[in-house]
Order: structure tokens, then sequence, then C-alpha cells
């Protein structure tokens, strides 16, 4: 049986000591962020910290705001040797439906989200569920077993 394929990109440092790295090979991208010897998972625990932004964004309370799935990755730079920004896709779960965000992290080297800009994405309609067609029942007649 052959081993999956791993598709792991690196978005190194200037200074090349820490590094960023993302799996592709998953349904869900993770991303790492390498900073010396530590390997920190970026937007996994932590993804409420984006939350504050999300209602700014919204116009809603963070109260209203359910859960976010895990990011799409998109692209990152590292702005200087400590601070990385990195752009990824997402959705959040509302009162009235999930929507989809694309938003902008500026994170430093120890994963701590400095500063997060927020773009609204469309509201993502769930199929409403068709009613089953019930099969008509066959006629018998008399009884079974006759």
């Amino acid at each position: 049986m052959a081993a999956p394929a791993v598709e792991i990109l690196q978005v190194p440092s200037p200074d090349n000591a820490n590094s960023l790295m993302i799996d592709k090979s998953g349904r869900r991208d993770v991303l790492q962020l390498r900073a010396g010897v530590k390997v920190i998972r970026l937007f996994y625990d932590d993804i409420d910290a984006l939350k504050p932004y999300l209602a700014k964004a919204y116009g809603v309370s963070a109260a209203k705001l359910g859960k976010i799935t895990q990011p799409t990755y998109k692209s990152a730079k590292w702005l200087s040797a400590v601070q990385l920004q990195v752009e990824c896709a997402s959705a959040v779960t509302m009162t009235d439906g999930d929507r989809e965000f694309d938003f902008t992290a500026v994170v430093d080297t120890t994963g701590k989200l400095v500063n997060a800009s927020i773009v609204k994405g469309a509201l993502i309609a769930k199929p409403t569920p068709r009613k089953k067609a019930t099969p008509p029942k066959a006629k018998t007649k008399g009884r079974k077993g006759d």
C-alpha cells in the first residue's frame, strides 16, 4: 500500500530562524509556526481570538457568533523577523446561517494574534431538505399464506 502524498509548503522568515509550515494534504490546511525548536499550530485552539474582529465586521456581539471553521490557507509573508502576516478563508456560524469570510492576520513568533482584518463573504445557503416520497402500498387480495 502506497503512503499518502504529503504536501507541505514552507515560508521561512527573513533571518531563517523561524518558518511557517502549511500542510495541505488533509481535509483542512494545518498551519504551524516553527520558532526555533517550538512548533505552534496557528488558528486551531486560539481560533476564537478572531471573534472580536468578526463581531466588529458584522456589527453583532461576539456572543451571537458560533463556531469558526478551520481556515484554508491563501498566502503568507513575513513583515519582520518576528511578525508574520497570513491570509486565509474561513466561515462562521451566526444566528441567520453560516457566513464565509477572508481574513488577514498578523501573528508574532509565539503564535499570538497581534491584529486581524476581516473581509465579509457571502451567506452560505443551506439546502432545503426535500420530503421523501413514500412508495404506494401494494394492494393485496386475501390473506398472506393462502
